[in-house]
């Protein structure tokens, strides 16, 4: 026993170690062949002792198994081998609950960097909106106009949502949209009839869905920031807006070549960036620039699942 526990750790915690998980295979047999041959004589030494000291040359009333090679072999390599077999099975489980454990440490901490990041696209969302809104409101004031509280009364009501009414993952669909109308309110206060938004929508099949939040204003806000600087011509944004399977918001407005439209900027960017982490493989955004039309179309797939 002693000479195959001794066997079984040397295999386990030197030879496997070093040589056989280290890929020197060659070495490892060789170390393993001298092992075998090492321990099967020191169990002869230890027989012959035992002959000679405690059994005082005599084999009478001795299981001959005891002088038999066979079953000396057997019995020593019986508990090396399953000494190792089971040793190597813990060590297999071990890398594994190691393995388990270091990948859900990594989810953790990819979701801690995704949810900071979108944090802070969130905050990068409101300053570039109060500043768009702040700008209509000056222009109000500007020609003293009588809608200015209403407007700031509006405005206040977007900064309660904006701030408070979407901390969440996902809010609810119509939240986003009663957003996105406050916020053309607002534009139609300043330009008055220069600008026409029309919305169109499915009201029954809305009901019960969740998106995340603020991702319909940038595009309603890039609408706006392009068409408006069109001279002498009313313009007229067109938002369409389908809900199956699939969930699908579609806005154009006229632009002037003038006006060196480009695919959106910041506004656009920020939104490319979070639905490639709160939608992966789930969405398109598609934006064409056609007869001096600028049109954006947001597909997200599988809305119903989140």
């Amino acid at each position: 026993m002693p000479v195959a526990f001794l066997s079984t750790w040397f295999i386990n915690e030197v030879l496997i170690p070093k040589y056989l998980l280290t890929r020197r295979f060659f070495r490892f047999i060789v170390g393993l062949l001298y092992t075998f041959i090492f321990s099967l004589w020191v169990e002869t030494m230890i027989v012959l002792a035992l002959l000679a000291l405690v059994w005082n040359y005599s084999t009478s009333g001795i299981d001959p198994s005891n002088f038999e090679s066979r079953f000396l072999i057997t019995g020593l390599y019986f508990i090396v081998f399953a000494g190792v077999a089971i040793r190597q099975f813990q060590r297999v489980l071990n890398e594994q609950r190691l393995k388990e454990e270091q990948q859900g440490l990594k989810t953790k901490i990819d979701l801690k960097l995704k949810e900071s990041e979108l944090n802070l696209l969130k905050a990068q969302i409101n300053p570039h909106f109060l500043f768009n809104s702040l700008n209509c409101v000056y222009g109000l004031s500007l020609e003293k106009s009588d809608n200015t509280p209403e407007v700031i009364m509006h405005l206040s009501n977007i900064l309660d949502y904006t701030l408070y009414g979407c901390n969440t993952n996902f809010v609810p669909l119509n939240k986003e949209l009663e957003l996105t109308t406050n916020y053309a309110a607002i534009q139609k206060y300043r330009y008055g009839n220069a600008v026409n938004f029309n919305m169109e929508q499915n009201t029954q099949k809305i009901d019960g869905i969740m998106i995340s939040p603020l991702l319909l204003l940038p595009l309603v806000e890039n609408a706006f920031k392009y068409c408006t600087r069109i001279s002498d011509k009313v313009s007229t944004i067109n938002v369409k807006i389908k809900a199956d399977e699939d969930f699908s918001f579609a806005i154009e407005n006229p632009y002037s070549e003038v006006s060196n439209i480009t695919n959106g900027g910041i506004g656009l960017e920020n939104l490319r960036k979070r639905l490639e982490l709160i939608y992966p493989d789930r969405h398109s955004l598609i934006i064409e620039k056609k007869n001096n039309l600028f049109k954006v179309q947001l597909i997200i797939s599988k809305i119903w699942q989140q």
